[in-house]
């Protein structure tokens, strides 16, 4: 028996365990082993999709299931076996249409199986393309094939606020939609978001809503932060996050973000004699 048995800690990726430099740290790494060998369940938690995440899981020690698409889907990384899966309505494209037509700056990515489909792709794409090493398909949203597992909206930040304001006040019944930093938005169906996600996974592996940990740092984050007993923010973290009511501040991604928050756990929940 370890000391973390029955516990349960979501990281989120980029930001969180991938610093500035676009690798995660060694020493990260390891604390996630100890954390592991001392009985604990550990969690990935993003917002890619499996395959701009399959690789970066291949260098992860990942024993348990990971969180895909902001929690849309609960998916084997080794296997791409799915404990559950959640697709926006099968009206997106119909909708995409109508926010294209408001907002002209707006890029939209769309993500059907492990294929992204891109309706007017902008400088935003390209970096997203680069931050993820993937490719698209370039077509208009009729032309995508369906279901979509969520929506990426890409622009400046000033316009994706106005087309959050909008989807907010005309279809709060049907879709989610969050920053997930500040050029990039997510839309996903109603009731899909890490925060649910997490609880979904523990209720599939049997941890105890008191023993649910979340670190994260951005605006996507905080459905998962709220849910848990405890969030870790690092430093740096958006507002958003980094803001709410009991949220511990720990340190940054390119300073052992997460070997800080299992430096804390262990502080609460001591070595068994």
């Amino acid at each position: 028996m370890g000391r973390f048995d029955g516990v349960m800690l979501v990281s989120d990726y980029d930001g969180t365990l991938r610093g500035s430099a676009r690798v995660v740290l060694q020493r990260d790494i390891d604390a996630i082993r100890f954390f592991q060998q001392e009985g604990g369940t550990f969690l990935m938690c993003t917002g890619r999709c499996y395959s701009t995440f399959y690789q970066q899981a291949r260098d992860l020690p990942l024993h348990a299931p990971t969180l895909l698409s902001n929690g849309a889907t609960f998916c084997d990384m080794e296997t791409g076996a799915e404990w559950f899966h959640y697709d926006l309505p099968l009206r997106a494209p119909e909708d995409i249409r109508v926010l294209g037509h408001r907002f002209p700056g707006v890029a939209f990515e769309a993500y059907h199986g492990e294929d992204i489909y891109c309706w007017r792709p902008n400088a935003y794409t390209q970096w997203h393309m680069d931050l993820v090493k993937s490719a698209y398909t370039e077509c208009e949203p009729e032309e995508m094939p369906l279901p979509w597992l969520k929506v990426l909206l890409e622009g400046e930040k000033d316009e994706l606020t106005q087309v959050q304001e909008w989807v907010l006040s005309h279809w709060a019944a049907d879709y989610e939609c969050i920053f997930s930093n500040e050029t990039l938005m997510e839309l996903t169906a109603k009731g899909v978001h890490k925060g649910s996600g997490v609880l979904r996974a523990a209720e599939t592996l049997g941890i105890a809503p008191e023993h649910i940990y979340c670190a994260g740092d951005n605006d996507n984050d905080v459905p998962m932060l709220t849910t848990a007993a405890v969030g870790f923010a690092p430093e740096g973290s958006a507002v958003a996050a980094k803001g709410l009511p009991g949220v511990q501040i720990v340190r940054d991604a390119d300073h052992g973000c997460i070997e800080s928050v299992i430096e804390r756990l262990g502080e609460w929940y001591p070595c068994k004699e």
